[in-house]
């Protein structure tokens, strides 16, 4: 198969000459890789790709019943380095179609050894909650010997959400949520979009929830980009593209119906204070959604609960039963239920702990104000 290099995939896509791929890789937007030029990962890409007679891309072509050999030339498109990962796009080109999938590309130790355990959990909550994640279709090392040294990637091969962006808050007072089309061009979308972004984004997450295992999808954060969205028709998808870790947040030796109780309570808090952080444009200064988003995920978590009622993974009573107890606190008992999780504020994010704190007490009450004015 015969490759070709480009650098952005947007309209604007262009590609690689001779000089370019003589540029230092850069591990970062702010970093250069020590001794790996672009040529360098562009090489490492299209190793991977064909890597043990192109097995990896087999499987993923197996479900719609094509082959490699349908396929005449592949484009390989770098279309984002961030801090841990390298997202770059394979397009296979065909004589009657086309296909993409999405190659995220680890370098330093840590991180391959942490896209490793996310290419495990994506398996796990996919199969269990189909349409919410991207599927994935394999892992491989790659080791390359260079000039300067040896590079040493961790690769995987995944669905290219194609029409899902980036998103975040930004815009002058008050913030909006900006979507980050690069096909059509950055737009803040209205109240009602907004809005079912958050629900969903709620909804995900509680479904990944196991009420008997306390077990989360924890941490993430809208700041790095965790949910990505799509928009047209008037309506919006989203999905969850990472899974760091799926761990319980609370400890019981041996958990009763009231300990799930207490958990359940314990992730809804947690799940309203983190749906409203964001940082300005994913990097800037911590931003804080205003009181419509704890209405929308209180609206997400009762339709993750209802779907966990459906696929009889509910353990905490009905979702009736447990709406009726979230409706007998007061602002001042949701308000002090917050305690341990300020522990965890506190260690996590020193910018984060500060705006939740000074937000907490206006937070309570619009939680409260949410949790009264829903209904199932």
């Amino acid at each position: 198969m015969h490759f070709r290099y480009f650098l952005g995939g947007s309209t604007a896509a262009r590609e690689l000459s001779a000089a370019d791929l003589k540029l230092p890789f850069r591990v970062s937007p702010e970093e250069e890789h020590p001794f790996l030029t672009l040529k360098d990962y562009f090489s490492a890409l299209e190793q991977f790709v064909a890597a043990d007679n192109e097995k990896i891309l087999r499987g993923a072509l197996a479900n719609p019943g094509t082959d490699p050999a349908d396929f005449f030339e592949a484009r390989l498109y770098s279309e984002k380095h961030g801090a841990f990962y390298h997202i770059a796009r394979v397009v296979l080109c065909g004589l009657r179609e086309n296909k993409e999938f999405a190659i995220t590309t680890a370098l330093a130790e840590s991180s391959r050894k942490t896209l490793a355990g996310e290419y495990s959990l994506l398996r796990k909550l996919g199969a269990g909650n189909p349409g919410y994640f991207p599927e994935v279709y394999g892992l491989e090392n790659v080791r390359q010997k260079t000039a300067g040294g040896t590079g040493e990637y961790l690769m995987l091969l995944g669905e290219w959400l194609d029409g899902f962006h980036e998103w975040h808050l930004g815009g002058p007072a008050p913030v909006r949520i900006n979507l980050w089309d690069s096909d059509h061009g950055h737009r803040f979308l209205s109240a009602a979009e907004s809005f079912e972004l958050l629900r969903q984004a709620a909804a995900i997450l509680t479904r990944c929830y196991d009420q008997e295992s306390f077990c989360q999808v924890y941490p993430w954060h809208h700041g790095a980009g965790d949910f990505v969205a799509r928009s047209g028709g008037g309506e919006i998808s989203v999905k969850l593209i990472t899974a760091r870790r799926h761990t319980p947040l609370v400890h019981f030796e041996q958990a009763g119906e009231g300990d799930r109780l207490v958990a359940a309570i314990h992730f809804l808090l947690n799940l309203a204070i983190r749906m409203r952080l964001d940082r300005r444009d994913g990097v800037g200064e911590p931003l804080w959604f205003d009181a419509w988003a704890a209405a929308a995920t209180v609206a997400g978590f009762f339709a993750g609960l209802a779907e966990s009622s459906e696929k009889d993974r509910l353990k905490i009573g009905t979702v009736e039963g447990f709406l009726q107890l979230m409706q007998s606190f007061d602002v001042e008992e949701l308000h002090d239920m917050h305690g341990s999780l300020l522990e965890i504020y506190r260690d996590e994010d020193e910018d984060d702990y500060r705006l939740i704190r000074a937000k907490l007490a206006g937070h309570a009450a619009e939680l409260h104000a949410a949790l009264q004015g829903f209904s199932l």
